[in-house]
């Protein structure tokens, strides 16, 4: 097979599937290491995918904004899988932070379902409604100047008010994810609450459905960092799985049957 079938090959891998692994090509093709590393090579230089250890990814696209409403309505099944998966990491009795955004919705009432006790500190009004009164739950909202589209609070006061609270674990809805760009949002009023998040927090979880992996958005929240847990659906294409395992980013799917 000619270098030029082989790469239309992989970039039909890649449109499909967002991701290719030097080790599942070695095998398609039956080349060496060196063959498929020229090949990506050549492929990223006409713009064609990114390459990253132990293969390549797509080229990273900007992930539409919109507001609540609108996002309330997308992904629903993908969400409530992945919040299943999320409440497995989660113990009775815990303190946990918890992000605002469409995913929360979902990951709150999942809480619900799967636990009576629980400690929650959260800036979503919807979280808060959801949680507030069932059973042995204790809700800490940290309140602030307050988004109305987006019903949560933001500002110096909320911040202010979650550094001075530490969890056990940190749940965070993200906008998109890449292993090049890595934890991205949009909201620029969010952006320090989250921060503050992840700084007074001993576990982090990232909870994102599969469309949002390999796209970027305005904000860098941080780097692809492997003592994260990565949280998704099982609509993520499994090259995409096993390239992030080779980055050392283990990814758990909700979901699989």
């Amino acid at each position: 097979m000619f270098a030029k079938e082989r790469q239309d090959i992989i970039y039909e891998m890649i449109l499909k599937n967002n991701a290719v692994t030097v080790a599942n090509l070695v095998e398609k093709f039956a080349v060496s290491i060196e063959t498929v590393r020229r090949d990506l090579l050549e492929m990223e230089k006409k713009g064609l995918l990114t390459r990253v250890h132990g293969g390549a990814v797509a080229k990273t696209g900007m992930n539409a904004f919109s507001v609540l409403s609108q996002r309330n309505t997308e992904h629903g099944d993908q969400k409530k899988a992945l919040s299943l998966k999320a409440c497995e990491f989660i113990n009775e009795g815990d303190i946990i932070s918890v992000d605002a955004g469409s995913t929360a919705t979902f990951f709150a009432e999942a809480l619900k379902e799967k636990f009576t006790k629980l400690t929650v500190i959260t800036h979503s009004l919807d979280v808060f409604n959801i949680l507030n009164s069932y059973k042995e739950f204790s809700v800490i909202l940290c309140g602030g100047h307050f988004i109305k589209e987006e019903n949560t609070f933001y500002g110096s006061l909320t911040v202010n008010m979650y550094s001075s609270l530490y969890a056990q674990k940190a749940f965070i809805f993200t906008t998109a994810i890449s292993l090049e760009h890595g934890i991205c949002d949009y909201r620029q009023e969010f952006y320090d609450i989250q921060k503050v998040i992840l700084q007074n927090s001993s576990e982090i979880f990232v909870l994102a459905d599969s469309s949002k992996f390999e796209k970027t958005a305005l904000l860098k929240l941080a780097d692809m960092k492997s003592d994260y847990i990565y949280i998704t659906d099982s609509n993520l294409p499994n090259e995409l799985k096993e390239l992030y395992k080779e980055n050392g980013i283990n990814i758990f799917t909700g979901g699989e049957s």
